[in-house]
């Protein structure tokens, strides 16, 4: 699997080009699909070894990856003035057929946690349109640290895309996990997303 051609990355991307738009539509509100039950439990694969721990200074924040990310970064430009996005990828692959990445995607200014429901419910729709074979296994709203954030796993023929994307202030943090369905390892994802940190400076950045 190469790294910087996989699928993972090439979907957000994507989903980020499409939905720039978005952010500033008040009142806006993507329905999130039925949660449905996985037809197989995945199988449990034996634990590997502890993973060095990466400080990103896009995002000022750190998390474990399996080995040293390559790191992608780009500006998107929006349909008008004022809608650019700047986004920074880490990707790190386990193996030939397990890729984690971190994704950190600074919005427009006017985009901040108002929206964050929004734009979470947003970016994940715009992944499951992205592809007509993409199925929803479940999509779960929820906290982490007091930010509004978004746990998803899809399922795209043999592929598992599972991941966690959070919204701070006005930049979106994306964990996600794409692995073959055979191979899939929850301990290992919730190894990674677990992992993640903001730093001191940023927390203090997005204090009121």
């Amino acid at each position: 699997m190469q790294i910087k051609g996989s699928a993972i990355v090439k979907k957000v991307m994507m989903t980020l080009c499409s939905s720039c738009v978005l952010w500033a539509a008040a009142g806006l509100h993507a329905d999130v699909p039925a949660a449905t039950a996985p037809k197989a439990k995945p199988k449990a694969i034996i634990q590997h070894k502890e993973w060095p721990e990466f400080n990103a200074t896009a995002g000022r924040c750190k998390m474990c990856f399996p080995t040293a990310p390559e790191h992608v970064s780009q500006k998107l430009t929006g349909p008008e003035p004022g809608y650019d996005l700047n986004y920074d990828a880490y990707i790190s692959a386990l193996d030939e057929r397990t890729v984690f990445m971190l994704l950190v995607a600074q919005y427009p200014e006017f985009v901040d946690e108002t929206y964050a429901q929004m734009s979470l419910e947003a970016f994940l729709n715009g992944i499951l349109t992205y592809n007509p074979e993409n199925q929803l296994i479940f999509a779960d709203l929820l906290l982490v640290e007091g930010h509004e954030a978004l746990d998803f796993f899809i399922r795209t023929g043999s592929v598992y895309f599972k991941g966690r994307a959070i919204m701070v202030k006005n930049s979106l943090y994306l964990m996600a996990m794409e692995c073959d369905v055979q191979i899939y390892d929850e301990a290992n994802y919730n190894k990674f997303v677990q992992s993640f940190k903001l730093s001191q400076l940023e927390k203090k950045a997005i204090k009121p």
